[in-house]
């Protein structure tokens, strides 16, 4: 094997394995979201129907669509303690 022929081994693997923990990472924060949101909503299926709703609080954008950053499951998080405390934001 050619140590450009490993290179190129390496790389591959390294972009599978980036994608499967990002792919995980994004599960976590599904997770996490769902646990706050379940406290303010009372029931899974308020909660899955309220992750899947535009919301003009996150420019339109989905409460799931943003849960593949820390920085959007934190807005996700800050939107349900707005509502929390009844701010509708």
């Amino acid at each position: 094997m050619t140590e450009a022929t490993l290179a190129a081994d390496i790389s591959v693997i390294k972009s599978q394995l980036e994608t499967e923990i990002a792919k995980y990472q994004s599960e976590i924060y599904l997770r996490q979201a769902k646990i706050h949101a379940l406290d303010v909503f009372g029931n899974s299926d308020t909660v899955q129907n309220w992750l899947q709703e535009q919301n003009p609080a996150l420019d339109g954008a989905t409460p799931a669509d943003l849960l593949n950053s820390a920085a959007g499951l934190e807005r996700v998080i800050d939107l349900v303690n707005a509502i929390r405390h009844g701010v509708f934001m």
